[in-house]
């Protein structure tokens, strides 16, 4: 329960970061309720999230049913390497490197989606698949829970950390100060570099799991 409640938190704390990169989503909704339409959007969010976490979690699964310790071992120490590097990331310590065409596809994305702004679910799960170290980290976790419900738990609690800063974000955003909205999505990142080093442990058999 308190890996959930962590798994929250970091996706609440890391909402800035979410902010930062899909930021330009949210002011498509066209939808008569201010409120409802950004309750879909972040619904679309959720169910996109749940799903990869679904296909994480089975994935996983497999990697579980080997019983060659050493790959269980090496994976797990893997996706904490992974979920660290995501983590320092996310508090800005590593650059993004950015990906060449980048900026077309987004535009091109703008675009498409300015076509659905009167369904803001289908925003959201269009939302919901692109690309984010905050979401990968999850989903690392997912596949290490090696289990499909397991996996779309943790890509729950992660999205429903996201909607309270994602709803209200045009408000945070004026009341924070960029350099506060900064330190707060740090938080985030640590949480993730946390999760990461304890898969990184496991993987090295100085904490057990479980299940």
């Amino acid at each position: 329960m308190l890996k959930y409640l962590l798994i929250s938190l970091a996706g609440f704390l890391g909402s800035y970061h979410c902010i930062g990169m899909c930021g330009f989503i949210p002011p498509l909704i066209q939808h008569r309720s201010w409120l409802i339409g950004n309750l879909l959007y972040s619904a679309g969010r959720i169910f996109s999230y749940m799903f990869l976490g679904f296909v994480a979690g089975y994935a996983g699964m497999f990697f579980h049913k080997i019983e060659f310790q050493l790959f269980q071992k090496s994976l797990s120490i893997f996706l904490g390497i992974a979920m660290v590097i995501f983590g320092l990331q996310i508090t800005g310590n590593i650059k993004e490197k950015g990906i060449p065409g980048l900026d077309l596809i987004f535009i091109t994305i703008s675009e498409i989606l300015a076509k659905f702004r009167k369904n803001p679910f289908f925003l959201g799960m269009f939302n919901g698949f692109l690309p984010c170290p905050l979401v990968y980290a999850f989903l690392m976790q997912a596949i290490f829970e090696g289990s499909p419900l397991k996996g779309m738990l943790v890509m729950l609690a992660f999205g429903l950390g996201t909607v309270p800063a994602m709803l209200f974000a045009s408000k945070l955003f004026q009341v924070l100060s960029p350099k506060l909205r900064k330190r707060v999505a740090s938080f985030s990142g640590v949480i993730v570099i946390i999760l990461g080093i304890w898969l990184i442990l496991r993987g090295l058999g100085l904490v057990h799991h479980h299940h």
